[in-house]
C-alpha cells in the first residue's frame, strides 16, 4: 500500500499563515472596537465667548458618554447607589473620551452651541463605574451623624419610650456602613452628645442640631423619630394575630449652614405577631430594613444636589471692605466654572459671599488663591465652605491712577 503525503509549497504556506494572522487581527479589532463608540451630540451653554464654549463642549462630552454607555447605565439604574455612583463617574466624562472634534460652533440668543463628535471608551467607563461603586464618593461623600430615637411605642402594658441608639438607628447605621458611607465614629457621639441632638430635634431647633453635628466634623445630621403601636387584632386562617404599625419621620440637616435638606416620612409598615410581647421590635426591624435603602438614596440625592449640581459654596473673607469686594467680584466672575457670585453682607470688614461653582471645592480654593488683582490666603476649608482673608491688593499699572 502506497501512502500519498501532500506537501504545500513554502510560499503558499506563508501566504496562508499571513492571511490567518490578518483575519485574526481583524477579528481582534472588531472585538476591541465593540468597546468603543463614536457618537455625535449637540449641547449649549449660557453666555458667549471662550468660557461659554468650554462649558458647552464639557456638557456635550458628558452627553456623549451617557449616550454611548446607555445600555450599561440602564442595567445599573435600579441599584441603590446608582445616582451617587453616576454623579461621580459622569463628572470625569472627559476621561472616557479617547478623542473628540468640535464640528460646529455657533451663538444664538445669548447661548453658545456646539456640535461635537466623540470617540468614547465604553470599557474604561465600565471599569471606572465598578471602582467607584466600591468607594462611593471619596470626595463628595458626606460625613454623617445618625440619631434616630424610638418613642411612643404602645404595647399591651402601656406606652414605652426609648432613647437613641435603638434597633432602627443601629440597623440604618449598619446599612450605611455596608454601602461605604462615612459615619462619625459611634464611640465619639454616644450618651450626652447624641442625647443633645435628640433633644434639639424634639424642640425643633434646627440651628442647634446643626451646631452639635458640626462639633463632630459631620457634614450632615440624619435625625428622626421612629414609632410603633399595637393596631388591630386580625385573624388569618383561624389564628388570631396582633398587628403592629411602625413609621418614622426623618430630617436631614446640613451642619455648616443649618439648612434643612430633606424632611420625609417612611412607612407605615405592618408586622404581625402571635404574641403582643416583642411585636413592636419586629415592626421596628421591618421598618428599618425597608426604609434604610430609600433613606440612603434620599440622603445621597440631597447631597448630590448641594455638591454636584449647584455646588453652592460659602466664602467667609476677612479683611475685606467694599472696595476689595468689587475687585474680587470682577475677577471671580471670570474664573472658569464660576456660575454666579453673590454678596450677602460685609460687616466690620468681613464679607459673606456665595458662589455657584461647577467643579470641586478644592479646585475653587486653588483658583481663588491664584487671583491676580487681589491676594487671598486660605485659612479653612470644608465640604461647602472656604474661609479666607485678604492679604493684599495688586498695585495698579504705572501711570494709571486708582479709581
Amino acid at each position: 500500500m502506497i501512502t500519498m503525503r501532500r506537501t504545500w509549497p513554502k510560499r503558499l504556506t506563508i501566504l496562508l499563515l499571513a492571511c490567518a494572522l490578518v483575519a485574526g487581527a481583524a477579528q481582534g479589532q472588531a472585538i476591541s472596537g465593540s468597546t468603543d463608540t463614536w457618537v455625535t451630540v449637540q449641547e449649549g451653554a449660557a453666555g458667549t465667548g471662550l468660557k461659554a464654549q468650554d462649558e458647552a463642549v464639557a456638557a456635550a462630552l458628558r452627553k456623549a458618554v451617557e449616550q454611548a454607555c446607555g445600555v450599561f447605565l440602564t442595567s445599573k439604574s435600579k441599584t441603590v447607589d446608582y445616582q451617587a455612583v453616576y454623579d461621580k463617574v459622569i463628572a470625569g466624562a472627559v476621561g472616557y473620551v479617547i478623542e473628540h472634534k468640535v464640528i460646529k460652533t455657533w451663538e444664538a440668543e445669548g447661548i453658545t452651541w456646539v456640535t461635537v463628535k466623540a470617540h468614547v471608551s465604553n470599557q474604561k467607563f465600565e471599569q471606572e463605574w465598578i471602582r467607584i461603586a466600591h468607594t462611593l464618593h471619596q470626595e463628595n461623600n458626606p460625613r454623617v451623624v445618625v440619631v434616630i430615637s424610638e418613642g411612643g411605642l404602645m404595647t399591651t402594658t402601656g406606652p414605652v419610650t426609648r432613647e437613641e441608639a435603638g434597633l432602627v438607628q443601629g440597623k440604618i447605621e449598619d446599612f450605611f456602613l455596608s454601602k461605604g458611607l462615612v459615619l462619625v465614629d459611634r464611640s465619639t457621639t454616644q450618651n450626652v452628645s447624641k442625647r443633645d441632638i435628640m433633644l434639639a430635634s424634639i424642640k425643633d431647633d434646627t440651628n442647634e442640631v446643626a451646631a452639635i453635628g458640626a462639633r463632630f466634623k459631620a457634614d450632615v445630621v440624619v435625625v428622626g423619630q421612629a414609632t410603633a403601636k399595637l393596631g388591630q387584632r386580625i385573624h388569618v386562617a383561624g389564628t388570631a394575630l396582633n398587628q403592629f404599625v411602625a413609621s418614622m419621620n426623618v430630617r436631614i440637616i446640613r451642619t455648616d449652614s443649618a439648612q434643612l435638606l430633606v424632611s420625609k416620612t417612611f412607612g407605615p409598615v405592618t408586622s404581625n405577631s402571635m404574641t403582643a410581647a416583642g411585636g413592636e421590635d419586629k415592626a421596628m426591624t421591618k421598618l428599618a430594613e425597608e426604609s434604610a435603602p430609600e433613606l440612603l438614596k434620599t440622603l445621597i440625592e440631597a447631597w448630590r444636589k448641594q455638591i454636584n449640581v449647584t455646588r453652592h459654596v460659602e466664602l467667609l473673607i476677612g479683611a475685606m471692605d467694599y472696595k476689595a469686594w468689587k475687585t474680587f467680584s470682577e475677577e471671580a466672575r471670570t474664573i472658569r466654572g464660576v456660575q454666579n457670585v453673590r454678596r450677602r453682607e460685609i460687616t466690620l470688614e468681613h464679607a459673606n459671599i456665595d458662589i455657584d461653582y461647577s467643579y470641586s471645592v478644592d479646585n475653587l480654593a486653588d483658583r481663588l488663591s491664584e487671583m491676580k488683582t487681589i491676594k487671598l490666603e486660605i485659612t479653612e476649608i470644608s465640604a461647602n465652605r472656604i474661609k479666607l482673608k485678604v492679604v493684599g491688593l495688586a498695585k495698579p499699572p504705572e501711570g494709571k491712577e486708582e479709581e
